[in-house]
């Protein structure tokens, strides 16, 4: 099984202890009933539901898997996918700065580099690029305090932070983009190029704190790379492009962005779950899979299941997604026999804190039934489900 050893690696760490009660997982023929009933609880108030067993394909259990729901950042799994299908794993972007011949002009021609960063500590511990870096660059090239500089190839959250950067220290910037054609003319001396770590690593970082810059900018990139436009649209016909040739038949998608922050985002259970099947399959999206966040471990799963499912810490890589009123899940389980991909869609739930903490827990509880481990952690029972009487439900 691909995460058991590092699920025993993690109980050692954790420093549990063997359980005097052993404890069983559902089998494959046992989770269909325990499922309806499961899931039927109220706390996930109406879920989508789909769970696949990866080596043979089979549908074990689906409730409106074909239902159009709002996958929230569960959709990042998706522009991850889209970015691995046009960029190789080892992928960079370059961003470099030119002085050119006119006086008090630069030029900045990038990649779209989607991971270079305002914040210094980021940048310094995941190797991305300070946009401060390429300020510094150019106003070390300058005596002026009115400048001009031409761009192309940066995103709009760099040009932004670069502007905000340059009037705190008191320049005056006219910002001029250019389109691709101009910018391979006329471009000056060069000054600096910053290169990106690999696209795995930005993948990775993405995927594990769910960045939703990250993901918006690698899905329009991937979406350029496949002829389409950098936008909203070039986005969901890019998804369209990667799920045909993924044989996953998906006319239903409609996508507003790559992060998952539109409420109109619309996708069904089963087709994120196929999905997350042919990924599992494919050697290209590897750096995918080990980007995901592992239940009680590791990124946004790190607090989950060590209370209410403490069978499944380490046995879970899964993408959260949340938005208001909507509690998602999406990834990878290993039942010590099977290992399934799986997708909860609950973006029904009540909008309170409460309501959706409970959703959270109920999921957790509900993937542990099918979690097997090899080392039980010995922890405080987890106390009984209290569901908060649901008087409305959003869409």
């Amino acid at each position: 099984m691909r995460f058991r050893a590092f699920a025993v690696i993690t109980a050692l760490l954790l420093a549990v202890t063997p359980s005097a009660n052993s404890y069983t997982a559902l089998t494959i023929d046992q989770i269909p009933g325990a499922f309806k009933e499961l899931t039927a609880n109220k706390a996930l108030a109406n879920p989508a539901v789909v769970l696949i067993d990866i080596k043979s394909g089979q549908v074990v259990f689906s409730r409106d898997g074909n239902g159009l729901r709002r996958p929230a950042s569960t959709l990042k799994v998706l522009s991850a996918m889209s970015a691995l299908d046009y960029m190789e794993p080892t992928a960079t972007f370059n961003t470099t700065i030119y002085k050119a011949d006119l006086k008090n002009t630069f030029q900045i021609i990038g990649d779209f580099d989607p991971s270079i960063t305002p914040d210094y500590q980021l940048a310094k511990s995941e190797k991305f690029i300070w946009s401060n870096y390429l300020v510094n660059k150019i106003r070390a090239n300058t005596k002026r305090r009115n400048i001009t500089i031409k761009y192309y190839g940066i995103t709009s959250r760099t040009q932004i932070n670069m502007a905000n950067t340059f009037r705190r220290y008191g320049y005056r910037v006219s910002w001029r983009p250019i389109n691709q054609a101009s910018s391979t003319s006329n471009l000056g001396s060069e000054i600096a190029t910053a290169t990106s770590p690999e696209l795995s690593a930005i993948l990775k970082h993405t995927l594990l704190w769910s960045e939703n810059y990250y993901a918006e900018y690698l899905a329009r990139i991937a979406a350029v790379k496949a002829g389409y436009t950098y936008d909203g649209k070039g986005i969901n016909n890019v998804f369209h492009d990667v799920l045909a040739k993924a044989e996953i038949s998906s006319p239903e998608i409609e996508v507003k962005d790559g992060s998952g922050l539109s409420g109109q985002n619309k996708l069904s259970a089963l087709t994120l779950a196929k999905a997350l099947v042919k990924i599992y399959s494919d050697p290209k999206y590897q750096s995918l899979i080990q980007g995901l966040p592992i239940g009680g471990v590791s990124g946004t799963l790190k607090s989950r299941f060590l209370k209410t499912a403490p069978q499944g810490v380490g046995l879970v890589r899964a993408k959260t997604g949340t938005l208001n009123g909507v509690v998602n899940l999406a990834g990878y389980i290993d039942s010590g026999v099977h290992e399934y991909a799986f997708v909860v869609i609950a973006d029904r739930v009540r909008h309170s804190h409460y309501a959706e903490s409970n959703a959270r827990a109920v999921m957790d509880r509900i993937l542990g039934k099918i979690a097997q481990p090899l080392i039980i952690a010995q922890s405080e029972p987890a106390p009984a489900e209290t569901i908060e009487p649901i008087t409305s439900v959003t869409g």
